[in-house]
């Protein structure tokens, strides 16, 4: 199993847990269910230097754009599990997520004269791959009171970004449950702290709204923005980050739907 996999599927299996724990010590609380409009409008963009090359020696140079563009809107059931959790089902929109890696500033170097020059990996192959965008509400990674809502993107088909041409996920965001891919493959995904409190969904009224604008930037080894607060984050390469992402959640009429859990429904990829 390849490490992304891997990471996905412990993800999954650890946000279950959770909120297990925190359904066991919420049910006391009460449940409330109900159908609501999701819509998630927006993208990244990863840019990447690579730059193996020196004087006289071999190398290669590079710089990647790993960009994702999301558009999802459809239907999905909110359930609010006491004072601690806000889960819902997928909105999914064919087509609605697109990642494109884009290679430029390409160059080489090589062993001067009288050495001859050896032969060089081949340049990144960059491609185009769009596919089903999926979005869905869960609990925020922090896990602490406060109890806020986070959102959850991801690709679920039309082909991985050849591996040479990989920018890399951003290791290690904060807070804590952040998660930051250009969605490269079904296997990456993003995940971003909405600041909305379980309270909010619990009072919101039919045709009422939460509408939220999630700011992504900075170089990935300082900080990323989003709501006017800071995320750091930790990465090898040398890097920026550039994106903005507007969710918009409407309660509808109807009696909800409960029972299921996001954390499943997020790891099928």
């Amino acid at each position: 199993m390849s490490s992304r996999p891997l990471r996905l599927s412990l993800f999954a299996a650890i946000l279950a847990l959770v909120l297990l724990a925190l359904a066991s010590s919420a049910s006391a609380s009460g449940r409330q269910a109900y159908p609501a409009k999701l819509h998630v409008a927006g993208g990244l963009t990863i840019t990447t230097k690579h730059d193996f090359t020196g004087s006289c020696e071999p190398g290669q140079a590079w710089t990647i754009e790993a960009q994702v563009e999301v558009e999802v809107n459809g239907t999905i059931q909110i359930e609010r599990i006491g004072k601690r959790i806000v889960q819902s089902t997928d909105a999914k929109s064919p087509g609605g997520a697109a990642n494109k890696n884009v290679l430029s500033e390409y160059h080489e170097s090589n062993y001067c004269p009288p050495e001859d020059p050896v032969e060089l990996g081949r340049k990144p192959e960059c491609g185009s791959h769009t596919g089903t965008g999926s979005a869905s509400l869960l609990p925020d990674g922090r896990n602490k009171a406060p109890w806020l809502v986070a959102i959850g993107i991801s690709r679920r088909n039309g082909g991985d970004q050849h591996s040479s041409c990989s920018g890399g996920s951003v290791i290690g965001p904060t807070p804590r449950g952040s998660q930051i891919e250009a969605l490269q493959s079904s296997f990456e995904s993003i995940v971003l702290p909405l600041d909305l409190k379980v309270s909010q969904f619990k009072s919101l009224g039919v045709g009422k709204k939460l509408i939220r604008r999630v700011n992504v930037g900075g170089s990935c080894d300082s900080a990323v923005v989003y709501g006017g607060a800071h995320i750091s984050v930790f990465r090898d390469d040398v890097c920026e980050i550039d994106g903005v992402f507007n969710v918009e959640i409407k309660r509808l009429k109807g009696p909800g739907r409960s029972g299921f859990t996001t954390a499943g429904a997020f790891a099928a990829g």
